[in-house]
């Protein structure tokens, strides 16, 4: 029995040897959540498991070891330290906006490399799905886009025809544009859907368009708990700490079978409602909770 015992140990040896890297884009609070996140949930279920955090992207070098099986970079700055390092340990980009993720150009020598991703984003699906179960009656949702980015209103609008939902969609060239064309859209919407997009929707352009969805009466969905405290009366997001927790979760199945799954969205998510927006506006809204649980329900369902 002591024997066979040992023998099992051994055949373990080299996922319970393992080293991970994880390597964060810098030391500001989410990616630190991020990284806290992922550590305690792996450790809990291998405490055997060796994670380094580094927020030094100058030091990611030295602290590549010979028993770094895997790396996993928080934000797009930390994933392309992680391509320049030089060891062929398979990368897992967390926190990572799809768009920028799918872009990335790869060196010429990473044509072989694994490297998987666990996006920023929320999936067309579940924020349409959400919508519809929150406000059943308003079945009419404007989008405002750049120019650029015409195939994401044709994935959003494939993805709304799939739930019955009515999408119309703005496509602006620029910034300066947005406060027009969104006049145009709000007056055949019942809901502003918002997506991420760091040159559309930055610091100085977000709050006219709050003001500007409010004084058309047309609630707005965000896509953080920033934007659901400025006045979006309900946003999906994933928080730091569950991208943690999701990634942690696609270790551990790399450190058992040697395999990273495809790059995918966030498995866990939050629902957060502005009450004091929805009555504003005279909305009725749901229980946060309750919605929630009812989305998560609606995907282990399929």
């Amino acid at each position: 029995m002591v024997l066979l015992s040992a023998a099992s140990l051994l055949l373990c040896a080299p996922s319970w040897a393992a080293g991970v890297l994880v390597l964060m884009s810098d030391k500001s609070p989410p990616y630190q959540e991020v990284a806290d996140g992922f550590r305690v949930q792996l450790q809990h279920e291998r405490p055997a498991v060796q994670v380094i955090v580094e927020a030094s992207l100058e030091r990611a070098e030295k602290a590549v070891t010979a028993n770094t099986s895997l790396l996993v970079s928080v934000g797009m700055k930390a994933t392309r330290a992680a391509l320049a390092l030089n060891t062929r340990a398979p990368i897992l980009a967390v926190l990572v906006p799809k768009d920028s993720f799918d872009s990335l150009a790869l060196p010429a020598n990473e044509a072989r490399r694994s490297i998987s991703a666990i996006y920023l984003d929320q999936p067309y699906s579940r924020q349409l799905a959400m919508i519809r179960m929150a406000f059943p009656e308003r079945r009419r949702i404007g989008v405002l886009l750049r120019e650029k980015n015409r195939q994401k209103l044709e994935a959003l609008l494939a993805s709304a025809r799939l739930q019955k939902i009515q999408v119309t969609g703005e496509l602006i060239p620029n910034a300066s544009e947005i406060i027009p064309a969104l006049e145009h859209l709000l007056g055949a919407s019942d809901m502003l859907l918002v997506l991420p997009d760091a040159l559309l929707y930055n610091k100085n352009d977000i709050q006219g368009v709050l003001l500007t969805s409010y004084r058309y009466h047309v609630p707005l969905i965000g896509y953080s708990q920033a934007l659901v405290r400025a006045g979006a009366i309900v946003a999906l997001y994933s928080k730091p700490q569950q991208i943690g927790y999701h990634a942690a979760e696609v270790a551990l199945r790399y450190l058992d079978t040697g395999d990273l799954p495809a790059p995918q969205y966030p498995k866990y998510f939050t629902v957060s409602i502005n009450q004091q927006v929805a009555r504003s506006l005279n909305i009725s809204v749901p229980d946060e909770i309750e919605l929630q649980t009812a989305l998560q329900r609606r995907e282990q369902e399929q």
